[in-house]
């Protein structure tokens, strides 16, 4: 295993065939990282609505990306960002998911920036994991149990109850 760039106190890694576990401080990684975004992001929708009452949605789109600059730098050290076809391919989807993600980005503005309120349209796009879902099952072929088909009718019954 390659060495870490964090500290042993904080991340470790016990020895798996198949599966590596990995923790930060004291948490599974996943669920360290998955709570950050949590904190993240809601900061994010927050201080996306200030913005939005100052520019326009396709403004606040340019000094987003702008403000990934500083990340990118940091993130195209890694190792892994060079390799073969696959990783070809693969930053070509990352490319494609950019893109994706700066359209969803703009209409997001575009609510906040046309009056919706912050505490309304961040929780309704927060619910484009039924995108996800519904892709996942035609495209991908994956299966979802009759308790997940139920907590997607709630999740659509959120948006009518958010947008009320």
């Amino acid at each position: 295993m390659s060495q870490s760039p964090v500290p042993n106190s904080y991340l470790s890694a016990p020895a798996s065939s198949n599966t590596r576990r990995a923790f930060f401080l004291g948490l599974p990684a996943w669920l360290f990282y998955s709570l950050l975004t949590i904190l993240v992001w809601g900061a994010w929708g927050a201080t996306s609505k200030v913005a939005s009452d100052g520019i326009d949605a396709n403004t606040n789109q340019i000094f987003f990306t702008l403000g990934l600059l500083p990340l990118m730098f940091f993130v195209l050290r890694s190792p892994r960002i060079r390799g073969g076809h696959q990783r070809r391919s693969g930053i070509a989807w990352a490319f494609f998911t950019g893109l994706l993600g700066g359209v969803g980005n703009i209409a997001f503005f575009r609510a906040l920036e046309i009056g919706g309120k912050a505490s309304i349209v961040v929780p309704t796009t927060a619910l484009f994991p039924l995108v996800t879902v519904v892709l996942a099952v035609i495209v991908l072929h994956e299966r979802i149990s009759t308790e997940q088909w139920f907590g997607l009718a709630l999740a659509f019954i959120a948006i009518y109850l958010l947008s009320a």
